[in-house]
């Protein structure tokens, strides 16, 4: 082809993929259905004729046209959006998840994004596997569990999946018109196949992209009922583990304007909290964990909204902090442009509150927030606030600024207790390079937030780096990453130093293999500039990304005064059609002058999904042996448990029953029957 040939061909693609976005963004007409079609997994019901008919036309993983087939066929009526997708897939399609709601994201899938109103508004995300598997989200409460239903059947040459959402588990605030999105993701392939489209566009689930529908009812008609979920509990365990009682309490949602809801939590109860984080993996900060809780997951959304922090060095809020309330309340809500938040966790002799208050431009390019948490005990008070401003232009480009102030009983000094951090970030879709200036003053140190490491003033630059393969290379997927940061101290000079590289190459095959090396270090209480991590590693992955994803990690370096070595080892594997049978083995040791310390994490876990709403598992973990050595000499740690849970979901209730807690130490010996029962709105509506 010559140069000539060669720019007109160009010019012509530009063109075509010009013309096609812009006709994806006209939008989109959703015809009222004259009766309710079958949702069987098939199309045979001809009534399916009559819904809108659009194709997923765009690959998000390579930017070009989508390499098969994907047609969604859509329609409503006055209490119902009716979906249905058919696939083409000559791809191995991935179906391991049989239960709802339980392992989102690694088998095969479709999916409509709704955005009821508009791009300032909630979104809400419904998804389904190819044999009908369920998940849900909303960006109004991370515990959106309503009903709906999804029947998907495998079909010679792939799969059809038909869907039927109620209306009334979505909101109207009355801030704008409808957005939708189609999308689909190819797991063998890595493939992120959607409807509407633009070439900056990173993220099917970006209300950018997502094209206006016209056709479907305001939400104003369907007005959100209160709810309640009312729980009883019986317990019978060891003295220890609080002997035999009974106890209720309820959880309360009571909407007071359109998408605004007082939020109560009386009496709360976490005992189907069944997660284990425990870890040896070594670190020089405290240990953080993820939120579980639904008081403080429900409004999760709301806070720590700035949405950019390359290598953040913690957040404003951090709920798991804050102890088990006796009483919980909260308001939230959206309406136009803003979003809103607010809690109050009573305890005893403990009072915890957090406030939010966010702003979005039309455009979606400008974002602020303002924020406000206070903690108050005896002889302790604590208030933070904090701002913070970022602008994107959606296209290639970034900016943001953060302001934080702490103040209380801890904080010696006014001038040293602030924090600043402002960068840029220049972005395509398969790179990016972030530079952040950041100061944190030694005193801020918010009692309900987290930050790992105070007291530092420096930059941190962040880069990363994608090649996506396709055709017929064995490889689908190379990856690079980078960091490097210095931070100096108030009075002590450099405090904080980071840099590593990593590379990862993934095979169509499901095999990845990364590599890395680096080094941290960090000024610790004693005074001493000391390594803090591993320097070299090395992982081997088989069944990257799926549920049964099995991989060995080897990582050594210098740790403190001697060199440590840390060994992870992951195995799933799948017993029968529903059970998958999880090993782990993990152990660090580190060789000083003097000693050398060893620990061990075993773990083996089964888990059986017996039906769509029903699952069963149980876990055995010992950690033992002394864990690396810092700057204090480190106490041998023996600790074993076994934790036994069961669930089930039904039209208006949860039922569980539990022996031990899964994110304990040791084991508490007791054992519960808990039973929630759902009035009004249904769970996290």
């Amino acid at each position: 082809m010559n140069r000539r040939a060669g720019l007109l061909f160009t010019a012509c693609a530009a063109y075509a993929v010009l013309t096609c976005t812009a006709a994806q963004a006209i939008g989109l007409r959703i015809p009222k259905a004259l009766a309710a079609p079958h949702v069987d997994g098939t199309l045979r019901d001809p009534e399916w004729t009559r819904g809108t008919r659009v194709t997923l036309d765009y690959n998000l993983r390579t930017h070009t046209a989508a390499p098969e087939a994907t047609t969604a066929y859509v329609m409503s009526d006055d209490s119902f959006v009716y979906v249905a997708f058919e696939a083409n897939q000559r791809a191995p399609i991935r179906v391991s998840q049989y239960t709802n709601n339980v392992g989102c994201c690694v088998d095969d899938s479709v999916q409509i994004d709704l955005w009821p109103n508009g791009p300032s508004g909630f979104r809400y995300l419904f998804i389904a596997t190819p044999i009908g598997t369920r998940y849900q989200y909303s960006s109004e409460n991370n515990v959106y569990e309503p009903d709906w239903s999804a029947v998907g059947k495998l079909v010679p040459g792939g799969y059809v999946v038909t869907m039927k959402i109620p209306l009334a588990v979505m909101h109207g605030t009355g801030s704008g018109a409808w957005r939708v999105q189609f999308a689909r993701v190819v797991q063998a392939t890595n493939d992120d196949i959607v409807w509407s489209y633009g070439p900056p566009q990173q993220n099917h689930n970006d209300v950018n992209y997502a094209a206006p529908a016209q056709g479907l009812p305001l939400l104003a008609a369907h007005r959100p009922k209160p709810r309640a979920g009312v729980y009883t509990l019986g317990q019978a365990g060891s003295s220890f583990a609080g002997g035999v009682k009974a106890r209720g309490g309820a959880d309360i949602s009571f909407p007071v304007l359109p998408g605004t809801s007082l939020v109560a939590a009386i009496h709360p109860d976490f005992s189907d909290v069944e997660v284990d984080q425990q870890s040896i993996a070594p670190t020089a900060f405290v240990r953080q964990v993820n939120e579980v809780r639904p008081f403080f997951t429900q409004g999760a959304n709301f806070y720590n909204t700035t949405p950019y922090c390359p290598q953040c060095p913690g957040s404003q809020l951090y709920t798991p902090g804050i102890p088990t309330p006796q009483n919980g309340f909260a308001l939230e809500g959206q309406r136009g442009l803003f979003s809103y938040a607010a809690f109050d966790a009573l305890g005893t002799d403990r009072d915890d509150t957090a406030q939010v208050l966010n702003y979005t431009s039309p455009n979606q390019e400008n974002r602020l927030t303002a924020q406000r948490g206070s903690t108050s005990m005896p002889n302790l008070n604590d208030v933070t606030l904090g701002a913070s401003y970022t602008h994107d232009n959606l296209k290639n480009f970034a900016q943001w600024i953060r302001y934080g102030t702490d103040s209380g009983t801890n904080v010696l000094a006014g001038d040293r207790a602030q924090r600043y951090e402002a960068g840029a970030s220049a972005y395509t879709p398969t790179s990016a390079l972030s530079v952040t200036l950041r100061k944190i003053g030694a005193y801020y140190n918010p009692v309900d937030g987290y930050v790992n490491n105070p007291d530092i003033a420096g930059y941190d630059v962040a880069a990363n780096k994608t090649w996506r393969l396709s055709g017929t290379s064995s490889f689908k997927e190379f990856d690079l990453s980078g960091n490097l940061d210095r931070y100096h101290g108030y009075r002590d000079g450099l405090s904080q130093s980071d840099q590593y590289l990593l590379a990862q190459a993934t095979t169509k095959n499901n095999w990845s293999i990364a590599a890395s090396t680096g080094s941290s270090y960090l000024r610790l209480n004693d005074g001493v500039f000391s390594p803090v991590t591993g320097s070299q590693g090395v992982a081997v992955y088989y069944n990257y990304g799926a549920a049964t994803q099995s991989f060995v990690q080897f990582e050594t370096g210098r740790f403190g005064p001697g060199r440590l070595n840390s060994w992870t080892r992951v195995a799933a594997l799948r017993l029968g059609a529903r059970g998958t049978l999880g090993l782990d083995l993990d152990n660090t040791q580190q060789g000083t002058l003097s000693t050398t310390y060893s620990q061990w994490l075993e773990r083996v876990s089964f888990n059986l999904q017996s039906g769509p709403d029903e699952s069963f598992g149980v876990g055995v973990r010992r950690i033992i042996g002394t864990p690396p050595m810092l700057d204090t000499v480190p106490q041998f740690q023996n600790g074993s448990n076994i934790a036994i849970s069961y669930h089930r979901k039904m039209s208006a209730g949860e039922l569980y029953a539990v022996y031990g807690d899964a994110a304990a130490f040791s084991t508490v010996p007791a054992f519960l029957v808990k039973f929630i029962r759902y009035v009004g709105g249904q769970k996290g509506t």
